[in-house]
């Protein structure tokens, strides 16, 4: 088991101290994890900073099930020096960098360069799409995929208050008619209104993964 993270509060602060030996107490796994897609089709991992970390896992499990099968992974930041993990993702599939300044690779949005790539063919038309990184991020990668007719599951970057769904500080709005409830995903937390035409998941017990169809991307960043 590896533990990737950045030192961003006391948190991660405190965890960075620790020196090996050191025990931990761990609760967990919480929630939903990413369902590996079975068509077959390449896929593209869309991180931003810290959000490389669960896609690495998705693209060790996608090789592992298909050894051909092609993976891009998409690694952005504000500057280059906040882009990381590089090395390693060039293991699983073809690595391309993004940073809002342009310190390095692409200069703009992960969504974007992916509207780019498959313009310029660098990318097939046909392919599926794991996301983590900002709601903002997540929410044009939703809209674009309405253009270029791709599917995809997102992990939702928030902090979890208290992690149990008791706090319900990490509600998030769904579109009712798109809510994805199978064997893996069964969303026990839902809140629904009375009269059915809105809904609520708790991110810690339903998500964090969601459909890239599934969250109301207009009111989660509103």
């Amino acid at each position: 088991m590896e533990i990737l993270y950045r030192v961003a509060g006391r948190g991660t602060e405190w965890l960075s101290q620790k020196e090996e030996g050191k025990q931990l107490d761990i609760l967990g796994p919480f929630g939903n994890g990413f369902l590996i897609d079975q068509s077959g089709d390449p896929i593209v991992l869309i991180a931003r900073g810290i959000g490389i970390a669960p896609l690495y896992a998705v693209g060790e499990e996608a090789r592992r099930k298909g050894k051909k099968r092609r993976v891009f992974i998409f690694m952005g930041a504000r500057t280059e020096e906040r882009v990381f993990y590089k090395s390693e993702c060039r293991r699983l599939g073809e690595v391309f960098i993004y940073t809002d300044d342009g310190s390095k690779g692409f200069k703009g949005k992960a969504s974007e360069l992916l509207r780019s790539l498959v313009k310029e063919k660098q990318i097939p038309e046909r392919f599926y799409v794991y996301a983590c990184g900002p709601a903002a991020m997540l929410k044009n990668l939703a809209d674009l995929s309405v253009d270029l007719h791709f599917e995809g599951q997102v992990a939702l970057d928030e902090r979890l208050g208290c992690g149990f769904g008791a706090c319900l500080s990490c509600a998030c709005p769904l579109k009712p008619q798109a809510v994805v409830r199978n064997r893996e995903w069964e969303k026990p937390a839902l809140q629904w209104s009375e009269d059915g035409t809105q809904v609520y998941s708790l991110i810690c017990k339903d998500g964090p993964v969601y459909d890239l169809k599934e969250v109301d991307w207009d009111e989660w960043t509103a």
